[in-house]
């Protein structure tokens, strides 16, 4: 089946709009670095989150306490769009399986501050955590980092591992980061 000009321009125009939009960057200067072979930069810092200087991380957590803890919920069930629910027992997806983790070990997420997610909603869906987590090189990356593609994230457990919910018939294990997703991979540390 042939590909259509207009509808991957279309594809095109609308990731670089949301990109640009998650990032806070101006859409402008994206499409010229985009253009001339660049790498788009911009400036996130007026769009972080960041914890209450006053609480820090109230359950003292490593990141390699957080990978840890995320580990505890291989085979936990996975259902798209899913809360967690304020116990952690309902089935959660990628995203809200991130959220859970990294609020219960005392972490801020995308429009919470440290520990402040309860579960009773889905939460920041994976784009949120593109623009807001502190992007890191995938030498940097440590145990209980983020690991984000535009349609998934899980977190680091180890070189080249991650935990993370997978899909209804797997539900939530370790599963190798490269190969596993397909296009740009970032990492990064929540805030």
């Amino acid at each position: 089946m042939p590909i259509n000009g207009v509808a991957l321009s279309s594809v095109a125009a609308g990731s670089i709009l949301l990109w640009s939009g998650v990032k806070g960057w101006n859409v402008t200067r994206t499409v010229g670095q985009i253009i001339s072979g660049q790498t788009p930069k911009g400036s996130d810092e007026n769009r972080l989150i960041t914890p209450d200087a006053t609480s820090g991380n109230a359950t003292g957590f490593t990141s390699s306490g957080v990978a840890n803890y995320a580990l505890q919920f291989q085979g936990h069930a996975y259902f798209f769009g899913g809360a967690p629910g304020t116990n952690g027992q309902n089935p959660w997806d990628c995203s809200s399986f991130v959220n859970w983790v990294y609020s219960k070990t005392g972490h801020a997420i995308p429009g919470y501050g440290p520990g402040q997610y309860d579960g009773s909603v889905h939460g920041p869906p994976t784009g949120l955590w593109l623009g807001w987590m502190k992007h890191i090189s995938q030498n940097e990356a440590q145990p209980g980092d983020v690991v984000v593609s535009a349609t998934h994230m899980g977190i680091v457990i180890g070189p080249n591992q991650m935990v993370s919910a997978l899909n209804s018939k797997l539900g939530t294990k370790i599963t190798p980061i490269n190969g596993y997703f397909s296009g740009p991979i970032f990492y990064g540390r929540g805030k």
